[in-house]
């Protein structure tokens, strides 16, 4: 037969009891020498074998494949395999007789032979590895914890190999101290600050220079200042620090200042969104700065867009103290008496009973609707039981009685969500009205912003005033039904609007701002003169 040696030793430190490349390899020879076993050729790997892609693995393998050798010498057969993918190659070979013999220091195995010895022989040497993987992890998780550094120690640190601990290295870290202070002067580059330490005497583990990476990597580690990352997350250590905390800072900053710039809060313009100039374009915002007696004072201005141009649009800059005075002056002009709101009140439920009595008809027919599809699809159930209509008729028929029913109970559902009582809703807005100048003028910015978003969708600017504006829903449905009151037979209603004034006149709220009449029984303080 044509024998190989293949002895393997980790390089990961997971192998840590398992023999040395040399000694497996004498081992095999002596077995050699004594079976008689002429060995062709030796592979020495140090590479951990719990993943696949070993190379001398792998070259041994196509050997195998290309007929150059026959059989196996190694020290155990773990050795081999401890992955799925190897452990299925190594036994598939041997099962065809590629591979006619794997012999170990303790057994050999042969293409004849049970296979399960080898699938548990190799199983062990998997779960090996992942028991190994979780016990190691778990004792680096509980080293963190304990605030010890899990790694490697970086330049300024030596391992003390009794207790696993981080010690300063009295050699190199005062030169790490050194390179803190230097660089947070702003004065050095990573390649200069390499260059400096290299001429004041700091040197590698090989005696080199220090590279520029690995400065910047140092500069940037918190272990430092005595905390280390572990996982994403950074843990207190209980390492000597070599920095300050301040001192880290401020090389932070130096290394990128951008990142640490404070950026100004984004600026909150309370008008904007709610208004066009009187040119058509929108309103913009932005604030502008004016220094007065050695002051400085900070101003919010709105202004048409001019996208246009200027020569499309000249109108000027409005300063928001000057819009909120316009907009109270506008709230404080949408006024109803009382009695008027009742009527306005009532006269928009009128105009939706009808509809609403409308809606219940359709619900009522379109429920006895959906009781009978009901009845006729258990009569359907039952015929079909009793064999008296066809299998095809049957679930063609109820089909179509299930379609309908989807249809009937979704109008009905409808229905009712346009049948809720809406009118409560508008009474709250309309007394709302009431309160909307009072609310606006005392609230914060928030309230002023909320109490005008609920009332009106656009305000229309012209010369620094506001001369149109559109009401939202429900406040367009009472101006609408204030417009259309009518009176009784016989002769005036107790309140009749009898004049419009014009928006030149009276500015935008002019429309919700009528003169009212009433008879003198029923509002004896009230005059022509006097404004609703």
């Amino acid at each position: 037969m044509k024998y190989v040696i293949y002895a393997r030793k980790s390089s990961e430190g997971e192998d840590r009891q398992a023999k040395s490349i040399e000694d497996q390899v004498n081992i095999m020879k002596e077995i050699a020498k004594k079976d008689g076993i002429n060995i062709l050729q030796i592979y020495y790997e140090s590479k951990s074998a719990k993943s696949p892609g070993r190379p001398v693995f792998n070259e041994m393998i196509k050997n195998f494949e290309k007929g150059k050798f026959d059989a196996i010498l190694c020290w155990k057969i773990d050795r081999l395999a401890r992955n799925p993918k190897d452990e299925g190659t190594i036994k598939w070979m041997l099962q065809k007789g590629v591979i006619k013999i794997i012999k170990t220091n303790d057994r050999d195995y042969l293409p004849d032979d049970n296979s399960l010895i080898a699938s548990v022989e190799f199983g062990m040497a998997t779960q090996y590895v992942k028991d190994l993987s979780k016990n190691v992890l778990r004792g680096l998780n509980e080293k963190v914890k304990r605030g010890e550094y899990a790694g490697h120690a970086p330049v300024g640190y030596q391992t003390d190999y009794k207790t696993r601990k981080l010690l300063l290295d009295l050699e190199s870290s005062p030169y790490i101290a050194t390179a803190f202070r230097l660089y947070a002067t702003g004065k050095f580059s990573i390649q200069s600050l390499a260059d400096k330490l290299y001429e004041d005497g700091l040197r590698s583990k090989t005696g080199k220079k220090v590279h520029h990476s690995t400065i910047h990597k140092i500069i940037t580690n918190p272990i430092y200042y005595g905390y280390f990352m572990w996982k994403g997350e950074l843990h207190k250590g209980i390492h000597e620090r070599i920095v300050s905390k301040d001192l880290f800072d401020e090389v932070q900053k130096v290394l990128e200042p951008k990142k640490h710039l404070k950026r100004n809060k984004k600026k909150h313009f309370l008008y904007r969104g709610f208004m066009d100039c009187f040119c058509g374009l929108r309103m913009t915002a932005e604030f502008k700065i004016k220094k007065n007696k050695n002051k400085i004072h900070e101003y919010i201005y709105y202004r048409c867009t001019k996208s246009r141009g200027t020569d499309n649009c000249d109108q000027q800059y409005l300063r928001e103290e000057e819009l909120t005075e316009e907009i109270c002056d506008s709230l404080a002009k949408i006024r109803f008496d009382e009695k008027i709101l009742d009527l306005v009140i009532l006269a928009t439920k009128e105009r939706g009973q009808e509809q609403l009595d409308s809606q219940h008809e359709i619900e009522g027919r379109n429920s006895f609707l959906l009781e009978r599809n009901k009845t006729r699809q258990n009569s359907l159930v039952e015929k079909y039981i009793d064999d008296k209509i066809p299998e095809d008729i049957y679930d063609r028929t109820l089909m179509e009685l299930r379609s309908e029913q989807a249809t009937l109970e979704n109008s009905i559902g409808n229905a009712k969500g346009n049948g809720r009582n809406v009118f409560a809703v508008i009474e709250v807005m309309a007394k709302f009205i009431k309160l909307a100048n009072k609310t606006f003028k005392d609230g914060s910015d928030e309230t002023k912003k909320e109490v005008l978003s609920l009332i009106s969708s656009n305000l229309i600017i012209k010369d620094k005033k506001i001369v149109d504006f559109t009401l939202k829903a429900p406040f367009n449905w009472l101006y609408e039904d204030l417009k259309n009151l009518k009176t009784p037979k016989g002769g005036k209603g107790i309140f009749e609007p009898i004049l419009k004034l014009s928006q030149k006149e009276k500015g935008a709220f002019a429309p919700l701002y009528p003169e009212m009449l009433g008879l003198q029984d029923s509002n004896p303080s009230r005059s022509l003169d006097k404004k609703c």
